[in-house]
């Protein structure tokens, strides 16, 4: 208890002191006022930023939408008959492809 007494006492008589510590207080304030300030700022701005994505994103899903109707249409149109008129032509023996899988492992 000594120690705080003697603390409070000399801040008490020493002017130079008591600059000191208003000037530490103040300078405090104002930065953690700045510092507030450009957090509610970044705040704002980033909940702006979010409804324009928001708002484009909705306007990507509704071309999206649209796309997929004309995709869906012009798919049901194509027929055989479609298919005939631009040159396409039945195939009479088709031939595929296979692959011929080995009967053994190799371990190395």
């Amino acid at each position: 208890m000594n120690k705080a007494k003697e603390i409070t006492q000399t801040l008490g008589t020493d002017m130079n002191m008591q600059r000191i510590v208003f000037r530490v207080l103040v300078s405090s304030l104002v930065l953690l006022a700045m510092v507030y300030i450009y957090f509610i700022g970044s705040i704002t701005f980033n909940v702006i930023a979010r409804k324009t994505l928001e708002t484009n994103m909705h306007e990507l899903g509704s071309r999206v939408s649209n796309l997929e109707l004309s995709y869906l249409a012009s798919s049901n149109s194509v027929d055989k008959n479609f298919a005939l008129s631009v040159g396409f032509v039945d195939a009479t023996s088709p031939i595929f492809a296979t692959r011929s899988v080995a009967s053994r492992v190799a371990l190395r």
